[in-house]
């Protein structure tokens, strides 16, 4: 016995039905908009294939499990070298490597 649509056709979703996208309201064939997924849940909206993104992998922060080690366990600078104990920082203006050179002079301005 073939199904009420027909052989192979899906009656919950035909070929030719219309669907509006939830996103941009544009209207595209049904079969072609996406269910929308928030957070691994979904939302219920649909999405054209222009609207439509991937769950954000940031929303899953702590759902799997990173192992990712300290390098060394309680580690100390070296306190005698020259490069562990300077502290770097940025000043323009008074930074004895920073050479900034001026001239002031006039300047003459014709109207015509």
């Amino acid at each position: 016995m073939a199904a009420a649509g027909g052989a192979g056709t899906n009656t919950t979703r035909p070929r030719w039905a219309l669907g509006q996208c939830d996103i941009c309201g544009f209207h595209y064939r049904l079969n072609d908009l996406k269910e929308v997924i928030y957070d691994q849940r979904p939302t219920g909206s649909l999405a054209c294939p222009t609207c439509w993104d991937l769950d954000n992998p940031q929303l899953q922060l702590g759902r799997t499990k990173i192992f990712d080690p300290q390098s060394l366990s309680n580690p100390r600078p070296d306190i005698n070298r020259p490069g562990s104990t300077g502290l770097f920082g940025w000043l323009p203006i008074g930074n004895p490597l920073t050479n900034i050179q001026c001239q002031v002079g006039t300047i003459t301005v014709l109207i015509a």
